[in-house]
């Protein structure tokens, strides 16, 4: 009878986490598109954060990282990096205080902005590992 209980278990438990595992293949495949404007806030974490970028003219692209109001960014070191479509570097910028700047000029085309860091304090739920991407081209 146990081992018809824990068979039954297991196949349940199976089916309920096969559309998860699926659902979070495809999600980190696609890569989220960053817009003008200000991002929702990211979690930063032990895997850099990857954003799409779409230019359709030339233009001078502007990202900027900022905390949350009242939170102190001391001893939190974020890194952005601007690549192309081939994957070369065109830009980096990083701050060991939590902000960064990149201002480039871009031609119409297809750019990734990596964005990493190392957090502060322990585990995601510190708010000064937070940040939103303020974004103008």
């Amino acid at each position: 009878m146990k081992l018809k209980i824990m068979t039954f278990g297991i196949a349940v438990a199976s089916a309920l986490s096969m559309p998860v595992l699926a659902d979070m293949g495809a999600s980190a495949q696609e890569m989220p598109v960053l817009e003008r404007g200000t991002s929702d806030t990211q979690i930063m974490g032990p895997q850099p954060d990857r954003y799409q970028i779409n230019i359709d003219q030339p233009t001078t692209l502007r990202v900027s990282s900022m905390h949350f109001s009242g939170v102190s960014s001391q001893g939190v070191t974020i890194k952005a990096t601007l690549y192309d479509d081939d994957g070369n570097r065109l830009a980096e910028a990083s701050s060991p205080r939590g902000h960064f700047q990149i201002s480039r000029q871009l031609e119409p085309g297809n750019y990734q902005l990596e964005v990493s860091g190392t957090p502060a304090g322990s585990g995601h739920e510190n708010a000064s590992n937070r940040y939103e991407l303020h974004v103008t081209y």
